[in-house]
């Protein structure tokens, strides 16, 4: 299989032409004092420019997933790298990465499957990393895409083109497109919402409901989901449902019947492929896009951050996260992260 960033790269950078001429009257201007801080390998302890997934930690540390780079961490100002060359990190291709809570990281690589770091907390002893992969567990594939953790501890895995795994840390359970109903085997993103209800974008099968028991899928012929191609996932503090898809745009499901749909044609978004979504503090919404930059949606207004008017240095916006200082850090794709507030 071959991941949808590669697959779809070309198309996704000819928006961004498209893009830059259109905006919704309901955008408004970047306020003056916005201050920007970028991070790269040029000027910082990043491993690679290419940041795929940021986390942050109970504690405010930042976990960097990166495409070649293994993974950062960002604790104050200290930088630490883990990659294969020093660490136990099976692989330097990082897509996915979840925190329990107990505060163990499960990093999921492109290529050797998952890995579980428990740092030590004592001077002098090492940290502890366990990879399970398909050689030595029953995980169903090497190349992880998505991962979440739920209240009770279980890992949710997207793995290559094999379904959902759960792992409860004892047993592995798959679910594919041929023992449940689940409708496409590949799982790009995982949300769990208050009720532990697993919500499962997929590549080209649209959105998926899990509740333990039964699934409820929405696609294009049977709901308003716009695009069937879903990339990313955010529950919200209500419990609606935040999905990014492919050419779709971003829509806001209220788990029951009632759909808001944005796109660049009727709102201030930017570009209609949209790769991840954060909630700030204040219930402001951030999207990531593949080529329009940085948006955010308070209400019914739009600012969008781009490379032409802020300190943006590409349009490619791979990952959104939010401390708890409301501080925004942004991973680029081949521009590092950066942050503002």
């Amino acid at each position: 299989m071959t991941r949808s960033l590669y697959r779809y790269a070309v198309s996704i950078v000819s928006f961004i032409f498209i893009t830059s001429l259109v905006f919704s009257q309901e955008v408004v201007d970047i306020k003056p004092e916005v201050l920007w801080k970028i991070y790269q390998k040029s000027n910082s302890g990043l491993s690679d420019n290419n940041a795929i997934r940021i986390v942050i930690d109970e504690s405010g540390e930042k976990w960097i997933a990166t495409e070649k780079g293994g993974l950062s961490n960002l604790q104050d100002s200290m930088w630490t790298s883990y990659q294969t060359s020093n660490s136990g990190i099976p692989h330097n291709s990082i897509y996915a990465l979840a925190i329990d809570a107990e505060g163990n990281k499960w990093v999921g690589t492109y290529g050797n499957g998952l890995a579980k770091l428990k740092r030590s907390s004592q001077e002098g002893v090492e940290d502890e990393w366990t990879t399970f992969n398909s050689t030595n567990s029953l995980l169903p594939h090497n190349w992880i895409l998505s991962t979440a953790v739920d209240k009770e501890g279980s890992i949710w895995v997207g793995a290559g083109d094999q379904g959902i795994t759960k792992f409860n840390g004892t047993e592995w359970f798959v679910f594919n497109t041929l023992n449940s109903e689940i409708p496409n085997d590949v799982v790009n993103a995982i949300a769990i919402d208050s009720k532990g209800n697993k919500w499962i974008g997929t590549e080209d099968g649209g959105l998926t409901v899990y509740d333990g028991t039964s699934w409820r899928v929405f696609n294009t012929e049977n709901s308003r989901i716009p695009s069937n191609w879903v990339l990313t996932l955010t529950v919200d503090k209500n419990d609606h449902i935040w999905i990014g898809m492919l050419n779709g745009g971003l829509a806001k499901f209220d788990t029951d019947t009632a759909w808001t749909l944005y796109d660049m044609y009727n709102s201030g978004l930017p570009n209609n492929s949209v790769y991840s979504i954060a909630i700030d503090k204040d219930d402001a919404i951030w999207i990531g896009t593949g080529g329009g930059g940085l948006a955010q949606l308070d209400g019914h207004n739009w600012t969008v951050y781009d490379k032409s008017n802020s300190s943006l240095p590409k349009d490619f916006v791979y990952a959104v996260s939010i401390d708890q200082d409301n501080m925004k850090w942004v991973g680029i794709w081949k521009g590092g992260v950066v942050t503002f507030r």
